[in-house]
């Protein structure tokens, strides 16, 4: 392998190119030098069907050479970079074999996070629309009981995380024993995140003559050893191991100190335009304090994380992919699969650890082919890890420098000025007529520039509210009860289920035999349950926080090793005389009520 530094020490900087310019009507380079229609490849009008209607009508390079390996029944390996359609590579074989008569899960697809999953589901139920195949998402934070509705209703395709399968397993709410087809979609990514054992409970539970297809955009020794245990003979198409990373991407790095990155980043976003854009943090500590930047500046931006609600995580991704937020500032539970059409920046926060999470990031720019910029801040203490990342994944990375302070003054008042306007265009002729007046009374007086300064301020302030969506989750859990939930969206193993406690009180709620649970204090605060064996739910005490009248609130599920199912839940239940005693004390005090929970469980 070519090995490329960053800059050799005492050499100049070398000015990074421009972005390449595609000539109108030059093929993409995702797609094969020779177009390949799907109409060439035999499939069933249905599927040609879903196909045009969502707008593919020529395959990519991958689609092309793994949809008839796939169709005639053989196991694969594929590795393909980010964003070159794998999807709709395993999706039509996966269609084309589901049997519409039968009400049963015939095809079950892994994937490693939950925006994965309710991507693939849905671009699965997009094409298998015509053919009336029945796809259904499963994953935590989800309502459980939507998803034992739609297996009971006859769920014929079944997309989902590792760990809320295996709870539906458990609890004998999903049977496999009709699947045909069984897809690792970034099972790389899976072993990553510690979904090992998971995976291979779930497919030891699998039938044997099953068809099992692997896509990924690297393939570790962890994902070879897997294939030669649970694949028969796989063909394997290694499309990307000589170019992992995006043809059209241009990387740029800067070199700043730590205090200096979001003002930093602040500066590149304002000179780069981008008109959208991800930027990668590798703490959740570390988005928040990026996203509370970028909105007090006046920035629409939202942040996504592993502990923002499924719901508002779904919310965030739909206002980004429907261009209502142009920032969007995540963790890696977003750095994989996320498809989003003509992202045109990805900005690296904080480096990653891994050459492969390096490539995850960069991989959400220059999608099919497309041009894309990856910036990357760099402080003195990253410089060493960034420096392998560079070296390991054969990248030619550009040093720049940081725009000036009058450079981003000229940008950031443009840009201000710009969106003024076109939300300005929005209003009709009776407001116009009705502030118009103001307006002029604001520009005659001579404190125009302060009351105008105060207005933007405002303005700013409002934006960073409407788009503070983990501040909003967490008020709308503090003011009611909580859901269960657990680790990776199980209830299992030491799952944490989610409560909430009154103002500034503290919930406290048990789970079943041999577990713990505590809650934490102020909004929305959580209860979390400890592991324990399976059996029979005890009752158990809690005891509310401080706080004029607070009652403690949680609800907690758990299964123990033997399969059991116990439930924890709040307010109410029995105190003991130790629990009465502090909340006398606690009464004394000014102090709140008691909160506490009764735990059913039975035996596994």
């Amino acid at each position: 392998m070519r090995v490329v530094s960053i800059r050799p020490r005492g050499e100049p900087k070398a000015p990074p190119p421009t972005l390449p310019e595609r000539a109108p009507g030059k093929e993409r380079s995702s797609f094969p030098e020779i177009p390949v229609p799907f109409r060439t490849l035999g499939l069933p009008a249905t599927i040609l069907e879903g196909l045009e209607a969502i707008g593919y009508l020529q395959a990519t390079e991958v689609q092309a050479r793994s949809i008839p390996l796939a169709r005639s029944g053989r196991d694969l390996i594929v590795q393909s970079r980010t964003g070159t359609g794998k999807t709709t590579a395993f999706g039509i074989p996966i269609l084309e074999k589901i049997e519409r008569t039968l009400p049963e899960v015939q095809a079950l697809v892994l994937c490693p996070t939950r925006e994965l999953t309710v991507q693939v589901a849905d671009e699965l139920s997009r094409l298998g629309g015509p053919s009336n195949v029945r796809v259904l998402s499963i994953y935590g934070g989800d309502p459980i009981n939507r998803q034992i509705t739609g297996l009971r209703q006859g769920a014929q395709v079944v997309v989902g995380t590792p760990g809320r399968l295996l709870d539906h397993l458990r609890q004998g709410t999903l049977n496999l024993q009709k699947v045909r087809t069984l897809v690792l979609d970034e099972a790389d990514q899976m072993l990553d995140m510690g979904f090992e054992k998971e995976m291979k409970q779930i497919l030891e539970r699998v039938p044997k003559d099953r068809q099992t297809l692997l896509f990924s955009a690297t393939i570790p020794s962890s994902i070879e050893a897997i294939a030669s245990k649970y694949q028969k003979d796989p063909e394997r198409l290694m499309l990307s191991q000589d170019f992992l990373y995006v043809e059209d991407v241009l990387h740029l790095f800067y070199i700043v100190t730590r205090m200096d990155k979001t003002s930093a980043l602040y500066k590149l976003i304002e000179v780069e335009t981008p008109a959208s854009s991800m930027i990668f943090c590798n703490t959740r500590a570390e988005a928040r304090t990026v996203f509370h930047s970028l909105a007090m500046r006046g920035l629409p931006a939202a942040m996504i994380s592993s502990d923002l609600p499924q719901k508002k995580r779904e919310q965030v991704m739909r206002r980004f992919k429907n261009k209502e937020l142009r920032h969007l500032v995540a963790t890696d539970v977003a750095a994989r699969g996320i498809d989003i059409e003509d992202l045109s920046h990805v900005f690296i926060y904080s480096s990653p650890e891994s050459s492969d999470q390096y490539i995850h990031r960069a991989g959400r720019t220059g999608r099919i082919g497309k041009s894309g910029k990856v910036i990357s801040l760099v402080s003195g203490f990253d410089l060493m890890n960034f420096n392998r990342l560079v070296r390991a994944n054969n990248l030619k990375a550009y040093e720049c420098d940081l725009p000036s302070d009058e450079e981003v003054a000229r940008k950031k008042v443009r840009r201000i000025v710009e969106t003024l306007k076109e939300q300005a265009a929005q209003l009709t002729a009776e407001e116009r007529a009705e502030y118009e007046t103001m307006a002029q009374g604001i520009v005659d007086d001579d404190a125009r520039l302060a009351i105008v300064s105060y207005l933007l301020r405002t303005h700013f302030q409002q934006e960073e509210a409407r788009h503070d969506l983990d501040r909003a989750a967490e008020a709308a859990e503090s003011e009611g009860g909580g859901s269960g939930g657990g680790s990776r969206g199980r209830f299992g193993r030491g799952g944490a289920g989610r409560g909430a406690s009154g103002h500034g009180g503290s919930g406290h709620g048990s789970a079943g035999h041999g577990s713990v649970s505590h809650g934490g204090t102020g909004h929305g605060a959580s209860a979390q349950s400890g592991g324990g064996p399976a059996g029979a739910g005890q009752s158990g005490t809690g005891h509310g926080g401080s706080g004029p009248g607070a009652a403690g609130y949680g609800a907690a599920v758990h299964e123990g090793p033997g399969g059991g199912a116990q439930q924890a839940s709040g307010p109410g239940g029995p105190l003991g005389e130790a629990g009465r005693k502090r909340r006398r004390r606690r009464r004394r005090r000014g102090g709140g009520g008691p909160g506490g929970g009764a735990g059913a469980g039975s035996a596994g």
